[in-house]
C-alpha cells in the first residue's frame, strides 16, 4: 500500500513541473522530426540525381557526347553546360554554384582517335613483322579531362565521383581502341564485315544488405533516430528525476519520509517505478512517432521488426539505466541547478561518443572504443539488433546486461552515498 501511495505521490509531483514534462515528451519528438528530416534529406542528395555538375565542352565530339550521355543515364547528376574559360569555372564551383565541373579540352576525340589508331598499327606490326610501325615514335603524353571539385566535398565523395567518371572514359576509350582495329582489319580484310563488339561487362555486381534471421529491412534514418533520440530522452529524465530528489530534501520531506513505518527502499521504489513508466510511454510515443507521423513527412516509416517482447525488454532495461543514473544525480548534487547543469552536460557526453548524434560506424577508430563505454550506446546497439537485424533475446542479452549493471551500480552508488551523508 506504502508503494502504491509512493508512486501516486511522484506522479502528482511530476504532473506539476511542466518544465520536466516538457524535456520528457516535447523535446525527444521535436528532435526526431527535425533531425530525421535534415538528415534523410542529405541522404536523398546523394542519391536522387540532384548533384549539380557543369560541363564545359571544348570538344565538340564523340568523347564529350558519350561522356555526357553516360552521366544522365546515371541519374546521379543535375547537367549545366556551358562555355567558360578555366578561371570562370574554378568561379563557378569555388563559390557553390555547381558541385563538380569537368572541362573536356577542344580535339580530345580526335587525339584520342589518332592515338588508338597508333596503339593498334603498333600492336598488329608487332605480329607481322613490320618494323615501321614499331619503329614510328608514339606519343605517350596523356589526353587530360580536368575535373573541379567544390571545397566542402568530403575526400570518399570525391573518389567515387572520380572512380565514376574514369570508368566511364575507360569504355570510350575502349570503344576507340575497338573502332580503330575493326579499320585496320578492314584495310587487311577488305571483304570482310567485322562484327560489332560486345562492350557490355561480363562480370556483374549484385548488392543488397546481409541479413539475419530473414530480416529484409534496410537501415535509412529513421531507424537510426528514432531510437536514438529515444534513448537521449530516457536519459533526460534524470534532470527532473534528481530536482525532484533535491526538492524533497530542501522542504525537508526525505526527512519526513524516513520517519514513516516501513523501509525508506519502499520510497526509493516508488520513484524508480514512476519514472521507468515515464520512461516506457516515452518509447511507445517515439515509436508511434516513427510509424505514423514521418511517413507523413515524406520520410521511411519505422519498421519495428517482430520481436516486440524483447523490443520492450531492452526499452524497460534502458529506463531503469536512466532513472538509475537519476537517482545517482539527485543523491550527490546539492543544489537544483547543480543536478539540471551536470546531468544534462553527462548526458550530451553520454549521447555524443556513444553514437546518437552520428552513427559510430563513420566515426574513428578511436571514438568507436571510447563508445562502448556509453550505456547509450549499449541501448542503441540492441534496438540496431531488433531493427535491422532481426535479433531475438539471446542476441541482445549483453547488451540488456549491461544496462542493468548500470543501473544496479547507480543504485548502489545512490545507496552507499546517502548511508556515508547520514553517518557524516
Amino acid at each position: 500500500m506504502k508503494l502504491l501511495y509512493s508512486i501516486y505521490k511522484e506522479y502528482k509531483v511530476l504532473t506539476r513541473d511542466r518544465a520536466g514534462l516538457a524535456i520528457t515528451f516535447i523535446m525527444p519528438t521535436v528532435l526526431i522530426l527535425i533531425i530525421t528530416l535534415i538528415q534523410d534529406t542529405t541522404f536523398r542528395s546523394v542519391n536522387e540525381a540532384s548533384v549539380p555538375l557543369l560541363i564545359v565542352d571544348r570538344d565538340h565530339d564523340s568523347l564529350s557526347s558519350v561522356l555526357e550521355t553516360s552521366l544522365i543515364k546515371s541519374k546521379f547528376f543535375v547537367i549545366t553546360k556551358k562555355q567558360l574559360s578555366d578561371e570562370e569555372t574554378k568561379k563557378e564551383i569555388a563559390t557553390g554554384h555547381f558541385f563538380i565541373g569537368i572541362i573536356i579540352p577542344e580535339n580530345t576525340s580526335k587525339k584520342l582517335r589518332e592515338k588508338s589508331s597508333a596503339r593498334i598499327g603498333k600492336l598488329l606490326g608487332s605480329f607481322s613483322g613490320d618494323t615501321t610501325a614499331i619503329a614510328e615514335p608514339l606519343d605517350t603524353s596523356k589526353l587530360k579531362v580536368q575535373l573541379y571539385f567544390d571545397p566542402i566535398t568530403k575526400k570518399s565523395f570525391k573518389t567515387t565521383i572520380s572512380n565514376s567518371i574514369e570508368r566511364i572514359i575507360s569504355q570510350i576509350e575502349m570503344q576507340s581502341m575497338v573502332s580503330s582495329l575493326n579499320e585496320k582489319m578492314k584495310e587487311s580484310f577488305p571483304l570482310a564485315t567485322p562484327s560489332k563488339l560486345e562492350l557490355t561487362p561480363i562480370v556483374s555486381l549484385t548488392e543488397e544488405y546481409a541479413s539475419y534471421n530473414n530480416s529484409s529491412i534496410i537501415p535509412n534514418s529513421v531507424q537510426h533516430n528514432v531510437p536514438a533520440w529515444t534513448l537521449f530522452a530516457m536519459f533526460f529524465i534524470c534532470i527532473p528525476l534528481a530536482g525532484n530528489i533535491i526538492r524533497e530534501r530542501d522542504d525537508g520531506s526525505a526527512f519526513r519520509l524516513l520517519t514513516m513505518p516501513g523501509s525508506y527502499m519502499i520510497v526509493i521504489l516508488g520513484k524508480m517505478l514512476t519514472y521507468v513508466i515515464v520512461s516506457l510511454i516515452q518509447f511507445a510515443l517515439m515509436l508511434c512517432v516513427g510509424v505514423f507521423i514521418l511517413p507523413l513527412l515524406g520520410l521511411p516509416e519505422l519498421n519495428i521488426g517482430n520481436n516486440l517482447p524483447v523490443l520492450f525488454l531492452v526499452a524497460f532495461a534502458a529506463g531503469l539505466a536512466a532513472t538509475g543514473f537519476g537517482l545517482l544525480v539527485g543523491t550527490i548534487a546539492t543544489s537544483h541547478d547543480q543536478a539540471s547543469l551536470f546531468g544534462a552536460v553527462f548526458v550530451i557526453i553520454l549521447a555524443a561518443i556513444g553514437g546518437i548524434w552520428v552513427p559510430t560506424f563513420v566515426m574513428p577508430e578511436v571514438m568507436k572504443k571510447i563508445a562502448v563505454i556509453s550505456p547509450l550506446n549499449w541501448g542503441l546497439e540492441a534496438f540496431y539488433g531488433i531493427f535491422l537485424r532481426n535479433f531475438g533475446f539471446k542476441e541482445i542479452f549483453p547488451e540488456v546486461a549491461k544496462l542493468l549493471l548500470f543501473f544496479g551500480a547507480s543504485l548502489g552508488g545512490s545507496y552507499l552515498y546517502q548511508k556515508y551523508k547520514r553517518l557524516k
